[in-house]
């Protein structure tokens, strides 16, 4: 992977239809993804084998990890192992942006 630096709010793209993954950078060990999500919108929790750190740089909504529901707002940073039950959904009124880094 090339190291690569940009402007995050130059890569937002919401849908309509559901949140959306937009592909940042793709290592051998890593990749990066922004999410993007209208209010309203979620990933439902699910489980990898490789960890993963979000960043909320934008929007406010709740983690999801099995039962327990977590406020986030931007600056928000959030690590679930592998194995870790993980999702996300939008509760406020404007997007909500962050970023994934996962490893595995």
């Amino acid at each position: 992977m090339i190291t690569s630096y940009f402007d995050y709010k130059e890569k937002i793209v919401f849908s309509q239809e559901k949140a959306n993954k937009v592909a940042l950078a793709d290592g051998e060990h890593s990749r990066a993804t922004l999410w993007c999500l209208l209010p309203g919108q979620h990933i439902h929790p699910h489980v990898h084998a490789g960890d993963h750190t979000w960043v909320v740089l934008e929007g406010d909504g709740n983690f999801l990890s099995g039962e327990d529901k977590i406020a986030v707002a931007p600056g928000t940073v959030l690590v679930a192992e592998a194995g870790d039950s993980h999702g996300i959904e939008n509760t406020g009124s404007l997007g909500l942006v962050f970023v994934s880094v996962s490893a595995g």
